[in-house]
């Protein structure tokens, strides 16, 4: 029987309709130096393919490591919920069933969180293209002091909250029950809500010079496709009011509030992106960003003044036939360029 005071840190990995990919991503986790520190907590969210058959097939061969629930339909969020509930560990990270943890560094990563006392862990990722294959490193600056507990407050800054994504964090499990971290359900895109919620309350930091993540990229049926985007709009646009109710009506430490603005300034920047940029059929996408706009007026006034310089610009590339094509061929220039 495992002894749960052990466990180091649990894997929350939601799953739907994920039998292609499952197997490589339980792969990557269940190997002999996770034993006893390691568990992992497949989320079966309502499949209708044998996402949970390869789950209980991988629970009977690592019952030290693996285990399975089996719900109904609920979202990514509703899975997410159901996994920070069930857990057992010190740190709590999420891993979609589509992607990976790199093997070799998992020994590293579960070392460095059995000494950690930091409220959040950011380490690096990579991006692995479906179509070409090719990987692509994100590293973290690397002036950051590594591997010492920091305050998170030194840390907030503009240059730094691109490093502070799903991928890249495991969260002191008692913190997020502190917090009663939940998730909104049915709905896509609550990875920004988890980060949100989390890292605005937080108060220590240890960043590590591992790459853990494995973050697959080039899939079509992905909810950040642009196609799906534009389709999911309301869903995107629900996260963004939570995050919004959230700015304004929770108790955020006083020197988070910029950083929680800039953040929802940022989903404010994405939603008009879904619209102006994204959305083939301008005139709608135009209509939309205008009527969204206007709510935003009249819900959240200070948001509204900082965000028009975005809507003009957005709304000028909108006029100059900018869409997902040009953004997706300006992001493989910049790779490119990339030391």
């Amino acid at each position: 029987m495992k002894d749960v005071a052990r466990v180091v840190l649990s894997v929350v990995v939601p799953s739907y309709n994920a039998e292609r990919y499952l197997d490589k991503c339980l792969n990557s986790l269940c190997i002999p130096a996770a034993r006893g520190r390691l568990e992992v907590i497949v989320v079966n969210d309502g499949s209708t393919d044998n996402t949970s058959e390869t789950a209980h097939a991988w629970a009977g061969r690592e019952p030290e490591i693996v285990r399975v629930i089996d719900k109904e339909n609920g979202g990514h969020g509703s899975a997410v919920n159901a996994g920070i509930d069930a857990a057992h560990g010190k740190y709590l990270r999420i891993v979609d069933a589509d992607d990976w943890l790199d093997s070799a560094s998992l020994p590293a990563l579960l070392d460095a969180l059995e000494a950690a006392t930091a409220d959040l862990v950011v380490d690096q990722k990579f991006e692995n293209n479906l179509e070409t294959g090719a990987e692509t490193h994100f590293p973290l600056p690397p002036e950051l002091p590594f591997n010492k507990t920091l305050n998170f407050a030194d840390y907030r800054g503009d240059g730094m909250t691109e490093y502070y994504m799903l991928h890249t964090l495991s969260v002191r499990l008692p913190l997020l029950r502190a917090l009663n971290v939940r998730l909104l359900e049915h709905t896509f895109y609550v990875d920004f809500e988890y980060i949100l919620k989390v890292t605005s309350r937080a108060e220590t930091i240890e960043f590590l010079p591992l790459y853990v993540y494995h973050y697959l990229v080039g899939n079509a049926a992905q909810s950040v496709a642009p196609a799906n985007y534009v389709r999911r709009g309301d869903q995107h646009r629900r996260v963004l009011n939570e995050c919004l109710r959230f700015r304004r009506e929770d108790d955020i430490p006083a020197d988070a509030r910029d950083y929680v603005t800039r953040r929802c300034l940022l989903l404010i920047n994405t939603h008009l992106t879904i619209h102006l940029i994204y959305d083939r059929d301008r005139r709608r996408g135009a209509r939309n960003a205008r009527a969204f706009m206007a709510a935003l007026r009249t819900s959240d006034p200070e948001l509204y003044g900082a965000s028009l310089k975005r809507y003009a610009i957005k709304r000028l590339t909108h006029a100059l036939g900018v869409n997902d094509k040009t953004i997706e061929w300006l992001r493989n220039v910049r790779r490119k360029e990339r030391p």
